[in-house]
């Protein structure tokens, strides 16, 4: 049983919900008609004889108290009521009130109530729900606002982190705007079972992903809210009859931010996206940013011939019309509790024009333009200032947080977060933070509290960085709870990103402070996001030669070696570090160790620069360092480039390949290739094939590629016995698990977007009217009431 208090609408959509309510209620045909501030009617019914035969006013005070409602009535409501004399007159409201104060209005308000049951309140408006459940499924918002349904869901949450996800998205419902393009991508997830979203930062991808996750915890399903794919490889459950989705947040990130190459994730998600669409009731969400995307399909063939970028449903700002615009500006001002200067200032004149048709309008933005801690501390004239240049220059929209609201060491803590793109446990965090208060007090003679950390920590919680209690019972073998901590959202990584663009200093102090590698990844040159000088990056070399240098990968004691190479080729090419170079791989056991950093050896190898000391000993014991790599490559990317590797230190890759045991290698290395394109071919194709037809065609252009990377490696067309035939058994069961899938029928989903039916050329006239009496006048719910309301506005 659902008993809702309405605190997640706006008035307008409780008005539009006791419109739904009424008409099915009490079966009228009630219409909504705010025809001005001083008129006193929200719904009527209209007869030949008597415009005003029912008169319904609606007062949603959530906030309020009965004494409020109550003078309300008396001293604003009653006169109006008096002129237009209906024959019956409705309050509903969303408080809840006792008998008594019902019996009181129905007095106040005589002879127009006629019946205390003509005062509808919190219970009374439940009570019609539940007889009519069909109603709630129209008002997507309202379930939110209703503590059996946030509980189911929540009871549905797994892991810490899903359940801190789910409160976040509840204390963030009052600004959501269910938009059009809402419908179209939960078909697609119903459909394909993945839906990937992308689009430029703050244009809503989260937004939308929250609603469907929300949408999906209501209808039953287990859901999980995952940081890798190797968390949600561990959830997955092998009952095909649990209901389960998986949402991977900015699931390119990872890669793009990484040391390591992303051909071994590449191969986990498209697995794991395989295995998602291969096995019933199992769903994935996955966000992106465009650029970012664009980026990985381009250099990754598996990502590129997967079912990942096939399915993108890109958010466009051209998506958003321009009265949704216009609802997400209102709801942001109706739901955070900014003053009436500042109201004023953006409803006179219709300044809200100029926002929602800014060409860098974002939701994002108009967050961070209605924060009460910035603009009730503006005049009119300011605000609107501080409208225009945020909305001139979004990325500066932190800026006045950043140098204004918190302190110095506050400011240290903030940087040191930024360092790591993902996020940090606290205990990390602290150690982190902890190396840079060391710099502080030596470097700048600052004086550190003992209490320094848990101080900024509570407060950059206030508005500058999120924190999740995460039990990982889920996730791991083990039972582990940690606290985690991340940047509020990527607008602020994007300003800190300026900002450091142009401190040296500031960069400065995040180098000599780093503790791990991976808090090197915002310098990474491929990204360009960041600069490293010379002085820059000698500080890392000497950090890696004194021992100082970390790393946060769950494998280190068998990678250590590999990364600090890496790390040195990449972050310090412009200084001398053939010594440290030479000592660190010396240390590799190249006879077992290889394959854990043959990532990590390749792009030394093919990046090493001046560096003599390092590449005498390369040379001197090239077949014994290369041969460990061919023995541990089974990816096609990588097997492409040894000839590379061979042509780097001058050596004969010719004469290799027609030696007995060279050859022989290269033959293993391809058996391996083609069959890990195998594995990959069973994941992509799996859930499509439909014939043997197909799969035959699938084999053929398999072997022709085999043949291919054959002729690259062992100079021939002839592709090398031990190549897999095909795996009959295998795609017998798989062919006929999709001809039973094709034949029965495709899944319903239910409508969460409710259409108000505006026609583009009355747009305008749309919005004027919402905003004309914000707070109290209701948007438009057919093309006839719009018409009816522009003749009252332009009158």
């Amino acid at each position: 049983m659902n008993d809702y208090n309405f605190s997640t609408l706006n008035d307008k959509e409780f008005e539009l919900l006791t419109l739904d309510v009424l008409n099915k209620a009490f079966e009228l045909n009630l219409r909504s008609f705010k025809d001005g501030k001083d008129k006193g009617r929200d719904l009527r019914y209209a007869t030949s004889g008597n415009d005003n035969k029912i008169v319904v006013q609606v007062k949603h005070y959530f906030r309020s108290a009965f004494a409020q409602l109550k003078f309300t009535l008396t001293h604003k409501e009653l006169p109006k009521v008096q002129k237009l004399k209906p024959a019956r007159y409705i309050v509903v409201t969303s408080l809840p009130l006792s008998a008594e104060q019902t019996d009181e209005i129905k007095m106040l308000m005589a002879p127009f109530i006629l019946s205390s049951q003509d005062v509808i309140h919190q219970s009374t408006l439940n009570d019609i729900l539940r007889n009519h459940p069909e109603i709630e499924e129209n008002h997507f918002k309202l379930w939110f606002s209703s503590t059996t349904v946030l509980n189911s869901i929540l009871n549905n949450a797994i892991a810490g982190r899903t359940k801190s996800y789910i409160e976040k998205i509840q204390s963030k419902i009052n600004f959501y705007v269910v938009t059009r393009r809402l419908d179209e991508a939960a078909q697609i997830l119903e459909r394909e079972k993945l839906l990937l979203i992308s689009g430029q930062p703050g244009i809503g991808k989260s937004t939308l992903a929250d609603v469907l996750f929300f949408a999906k915890a209501k209808s039953g399903f287990k859901i999980f809210k995952v940081y890798n794919i190797e968390e949600a490889e561990k959830a997955i459950s092998k009952d095909d009859d649990e209901k389960q989705l998986f949402y991977y947040d900015d699931f390119l990130g990872e890669i793009y931010y990484q040391v390591l190459p992303a051909s071994q994730h590449e191969a986990s998600l498209t697995s794991f996206v395989e295995r998602i669409k291969s096995t019933p009731n199992k769903y994935l969400i996955l966000t992106t940013r465009t650029v970012i995307l664009t980026q990985a399909t381009q250099k990754s063939d598996q990502i590129n011939h997967s079912d990942i970028s096939g399915l993108q449903f890109e958010l466009k700002l051209d998506d958003y019309s321009a009265f949704e615009k216009a609802q997400i500006l209102y709801n942001h001002i109706y739901s955070r509790g900014i003053n009436d200067e500042a109201i004023s200032a953006i409803t006179q004149d219709k300044f809200y024009t100029k926002i929602i048709s800014h060409e860098n309008y974002t939701p994002r933005t108009i967050e961070s333009i209605t924060k009460p801690s910035t603009v009730n501390e503006l005049s009119t004239e300011q605000y609107r200032d501080f409208i225009l240049k945020n909305l001139k220059n979004p990325e500066k929209i932190w800026s006045s947080s950043f140098h204004n609201q918190i302190h110095y060491f506050d400011q240290r803590l903030l940087l040191t977060l930024f360092t790591r793109p993902y996020g940090m446990d606290e205990a990390k965090l602290q150690i982190a933070f902890e190396q840079r208060m060391t710099y502080e007090k030596t470097e700048n003679n600052q004086v550190i509290k003992s209490n320094q950390f848990r101080e900024s920590l509570n407060t950059l919680l206030n508005g500058f960085i999120t924190s999740t209690l995460i039990s990982e019972q889920e996730f791991l073998e083990e039972d582990k709870i940690k606290r985690e901590f991340k940047l509020i959202n990527p607008s602020l990584s994007d300003y800190i990103a300026a900002y450091l663009d142009e401190s040296y200093l500031e960069k400065k102090g995040i180098i000599y402070s780093v503790v791990y590698i991976e808090q090197l990844a915002h310098f990474n040159p491929v990204n360009g996001v960041l600069h490293l000088e010379k002085e820059l990056q000698l500080i890392i070399r000497d950090k890696i030669a004194s021992g100082e240098m970390d790393s946060l990968d769950q494998y280190k004691e068998y990678r250590l070696n590999g990364l600090v190479l890496e790390t040195l080729c990449r972050y310090c090419n412009d200084i001398s570090i053939d010594q440290l170079l030479l000592e660190h791989l010396k240390c590799i056991d190249f006879k077992g160790g290889a394959w854990w950093m043959m990532n990590n050896l390749l792009y030394l190898l093919l990046n090493l620069g001046d560096a003599p000391m390092t590449r005498v000993f390369i040379a001197s014991n090239f077949t014994m360092i290369i041969e460990s790599l061919i023995k541990a490559i089974e990816n096609e990317q990588m097997a492409k480039i040894v000839p590379d590797v061979f042509k780097a230190y001058g050596i004969d890759y010719e004469r290799y390949v027609l030696s007995v045991e060279g050859k022989a290698h290269l033959t293993n290395m391809l058996q391996r290739t083609s069959k890990y394109r195998e594995k990959i071919n069973k994941m992509l194709w799996q859930d499509k094939i439909k014939n043997f037809a197909a799969v035959e065609n699938l084999y053929m252009a398999q072997k022709k590629e085999d043949a291919q990377l054959a002729n690259i490696l062992v100079r021939s067309d002839f592709t090398p016995a031990g190549l897999p035939d095909m795996d009959r058994e295998f795609w017998t069961k798989k062919i006929e698990a999709n001809t039973i899938k094709d034949s029965s029928n495709p899944p319903t989903s239910t409508a969460l977007f409710k259409d108000p039916q505006i026609k583009p050329q009355k747009e305008s006239q749309a919005i004027d009217l919402l905003f004309s009496t914000l707070g109290w006048e209701q948007f438009p719910s057919s093309m006839e009431e719009l018409e009816i309301k522009t003749d009252q506005l332009i009158s």
